[in-house]
């Protein structure tokens, strides 16, 4: 595929976004009241009865967008309340102001449990419909995970990672350059990040056996 065309390159208006500038993504810690956050907890719960095993361990992880990352985790699906929150308009309106893009809510979300001793999802940028990502973290039990331990040399466990300085680059330059090249984003129930799915690497790294993590994730266009 031709440089000019790579689908994750950020077009200007992108690049010239709050978002984008801050390094591809925005901690949003107060986005949800408490009832808000208890009522996504609550659905997710009534979800996982039906959500599927998310298992991938051999190569797959390709430069474009979405490509077959490894991965271990489940995957539930979003519902009613979900939808109703994270596209109301009020809703949108604010994370388009934060993030310094109009954005459009695309299909239904969904949840994802990190509930077994080493799930994570490896290095990839999100699929084409999810340009703008928007993790919540609705339930966190055991070890919170703490950018400190990065920092003091130590992967922390359960963490997203982010590789701001690679976003117009292949994944195999954001691979190459290893974890310690990427930005911890330490993500406590009740807080969410507004990433660039799209366009800027990304990770969550494994658990531990005393975390489980249940999120929930909505994607949204640009423009």
């Amino acid at each position: 595929m031709p440089s000019d065309s790579c689908t994750y390159k950020a077009s200007p208006e992108i690049s010239r976004s709050t978002i984008y500038v801050h390094g591809g993504f925005l901690l949003l810690p107060n986005l949800f009241p408490p009832e808000d956050l208890n009522k996504l907890e609550a659905e997710a719960k009534r979800a996982r009865p039906r959500g599927q095993r998310n298992v991938w361990s051999l190569p797959g992880g390709a430069d474009e967008r979405g490509g077959n990352p490894n991965r271990a985790f489940t995957t539930g699906p979003g519902a009613e309340t979900q939808y109703n929150l994270l596209a109301a308009p009020n809703l949108v309106a604010r994370l388009a102001q934060a993030c310094g893009l109009e954005l459009a809510i695309t299909g239904g979300g969904s949840y994802s449990y990190y509930e077994e001793p080493g799930d994570f999802l490896g290095l990839h940028r999100d699929i084409v419909s999810c340009e703008l990502t928007v993790v919540t973290c609705v339930r966190s039990d055991g070890a919170e995970p703490d950018a400190g331990m990065l920092g003091a040399g130590m992967l922390g466990a359960g963490m997203l990672l982010v590789y701001s300085n690679h976003m117009n680059a292949p994944l195999a330059r954001a691979r190459g350059a290893g974890k310690g090249e990427a930005t911890p984003v330490p993500i406590s129930r009740g807080e969410s990040v507004a990433l660039l799915g799209g366009f800027v690497p990304h990770e969550v790294t494994p658990m531990l056996p005393s975390q489980e993590r249940i999120v929930s994730v909505m994607c949204y266009r640009i423009g």
